[in-house]
């Protein structure tokens, strides 16, 4: 008789991302976040979508599962569910979630294999538990983690600690499976409108987010930020956050941040007047932080003698700091969760349950974050079926849809490419991804107007070949997670100037075939054509919605904007006269989003789905 599979099921709950992922046997199995189900970015509330999507994925059920871990940092799941029998809570979840929640297993489940960690060590476990190093240090930052009364960590990291801090920073040493807290650095509770108001806390990410909100009115625009702090002028604002003998301090905000985003009154963000000083201030939370993170890991490094650093919180997605951490702070390696946000939190707490409940053996390397369930042929052709689909497209199957499709690209058009199984995390990694030609100038300008809609000075990522990688940016470890920025060699700079940030640096992707062979396969095409091994990626949506998920989605995405072409697994897609002359009536994402999953006929007369 076969022996039974292990299997693990981690959940980020209630807050917004929320996410799930299985083991199986260590292994990850799928992990997936809510907002690709739903089509709502970041979705928060019920966690009943994600899980049914792991569990159908696998083929099991919830008595196949031998521990369920969760984590919100709100409050405790256990409480947080009590405090929904008799409270409405509409920011936390909606009222028919609330409704439909009373019938799942896992609301407000009794079972002794139902169980909860706490924020910064699910991130930890996320980080380490499946990072390439028997041993290192683990380095946790984010906007807000747990109460400290809600810690789960062992030995005493809330002593002498008021209950109502929040975590903001975690550092930590781990050998095999074992980990021990070194520091944790809390905020304290501050006066706001709202209990939840983390970004006015005096804390690192917090006051980065307190930027994003200041200038984008939205915390969680924070690689929005990034993007912009090149634009400043170096030290036009003063210090933001500054490290004096390791404590951290937070400037007030007083007269001089008087001009914050206000749609109503700016009515363009880039037309408004106070886009200068909006650069300026993004200069430097984007400097001071780039210091202190700096300074931390060093600090880390020397009080560890630890020679690998793992990260996650949702700093860690800063892939400029990450670039400095990883060239200046004196560790030989540096692993980056590719999740590191709170989407993350699902695989930590998996781990969490697997690693230190069950006491099993790490076993498991998280090499690619291709986490999603498999979509077949079958699938693939009902998302082609609908009348109105069929009328504004034709499909081929070319021979070598690599060779197709690097044609297709060098000739300058914007391809939709959707293969294999869906990107864990906030970058499209190559299965969920538009491609371009690099080498066009004004490929940046045309890809935001016809398809992402979003602002002129945010940058687009290279995806290289690994093997040449080198030759093209500076040199550094393997980045196949886009999680670090890497300056362009100046003799590449007019060669692919569509990637190229106006610091002259790009958020490096790294391909090798091992990691993804279509992908790979497709730069090796490409780089015959032109002798340029690196293509424009950016994520396979429109601003404001999340990353495509299913064929549907992607067919929607492509036929809701100006993509040229898309390639779904083997087949090539591109879109007909009749588009063109439809594309007045209808020609948003969401609007076509309908007529794709729905079947709907055109809403203009005398054009009837064929037979």
């Amino acid at each position: 008789m076969a022996a039974k599979h292990i299997y693990v099921l981690g959940i980020n709950a209630y807050s917004h991302d929320v996410s799930a992922c299985l083991l199986r046997d260590g292994a990850i199995a799928f992990a997936i976040t809510k907002e690709r189900i739903t089509r709502r970015k970041h979705d928060a509330g019920f966690y009943r979508p994600v899980v049914d999507y792991c569990l159908e994925a696998e083929g099991i059920s919830f008595d196949d599962l031998a521990l369920v871990v969760r984590n919100s940092y709100v409050l405790p799941v256990p409480e947080l569910e009590r405090r929904f029998l008799s409270q409405f809570i509409p920011g936390v979840i909606e009222d028919s979630e609330r409704l439909n929640a009373r019938s799942n297993p896992l609301y407000l489940a009794q079972s002794d294999k139902v169980t909860t960690v706490s924020h910064h060590l699910a991130h930890a476990y996320s980080a380490f538990a499946a990072c390439p190093f028997e041993r290192g240090a683990i380095m946790v930052v984010d906007g807000v983690g747990n109460y400290a009364s809600d810690v789960t960590e062992g030995g005493s990291p809330t002593a002498n600690v008021d209950p109502l801090m929040r975590e903001s920073e975690s550092y930590y040493r781990f050998n095999g499976t074992r980990t021990e807290t070194l520091k944790k650095v809390w905020l304290k509770p501050t006066r706001g409108y709202l209990s939840d108001d983390f970004y006015s806390m005096p804390g690192l990410g917090a006051a980065y987010s307190r930027v994003s909100t200041y200038i984008f009115l939205d915390w969680n625009k924070c690689g929005e930020v990034m993007g912009l702090a090149p634009y400043g002028r170096p030290r036009a604002v003063g210090p933001l956050i500054i490290l004096d003998g390791g404590e951290l301090k937070v400037a007030e905000w007083g007269a001089d941040f008087d001009r914050p985003y206000i749609p109503e009154q700016d009515q363009s963000w880039e037309n408004a007047r106070s886009v200068r000083h909006w650069e300026d201030v993004a200069w430097r939370i984007q400097d001071d932080t780039e210091n202190v993170l700096l300074a931390r890991a060093r600090w880390l490094r020397e009080a560890t003698g630890e020679k690998n650093l793992c990260m996650a919180g949702g700093v860690a997605l800063n892939c400029v700091a990450n670039g400095r951490i990883a060239r200046e702070a004196g560790f030989d390696n540096v692993w980056i969760q590719p999740a590191a946000g709170d989407d993350g939190i699902a695989i930590g707490s998996a781990y969490y349950g697997y690693l230190e409940i069950l006491k099993q053996r790490r076993s498991f390397v998280m090499r690619q974050a291709f986490l999603g369930k498999s979509y077949g042929a079958d699938e693939i052709a009902a998302a082609l079926a609908p009348g109105t689909v069929r009328l504004q497209t034709r499909r081929t199957r070319p021979r070598d849809v690599c060779a197709a499709t690097a044609q297709l690209l060098a000739n300058g058009q914007v391809i939709g490419w959707f293969q294999g199984r869906s990107e864990f995390g906030p970058r499209a990694l190559g299965n969920r991804s538009i491609l371009a030609d690099p080498r066009q100038a004004g490929m940046k300008d045309q890809l935001n107007r016809r398809v992402k809609h979003r602002q002129a000075f945010r940058p687009f990522a290279p995806v290289v070949l690994a093997e040449r990688a080198g030759e093209v940016f500076a040199a550094g470890e393997a980045s196949p997670f886009m999680l670090v920025a890497r300056h362009v060699r100046p003799e590449w700079r007019d060669k692919i100037p569509a990637v190229v940030h106006v610091d002259g640096t790009a958020r490096v992707q790294t391909v090798t075939r091992e990691e993804n062979a279509r992908l790979y396969d497709l730069l090796r095409a490409f780089d015959a054509l032109t002798g340029v091994p690196v293509l424009l990626n950016t994520s396979l949506n429109v601003r404001g919605e999340p990353m495509v998920e299913t064929p549907e989605d992607a067919v929607a995405c492509f036929l809701g904007t100006g993509i040229d072409a898309l390639v779904l697994h083997d087949a090539l897609v591109s879109k007909t006269v009749l588009h063109r002359l439809s594309s007045p009536f209808r020609n948003t994402y969401s609007e076509m989003a309908q007529v794709v999953r729905r079947g709907l006929a055109p809403d203009f007369p005398d054009w009837g789905t064929p037979g």
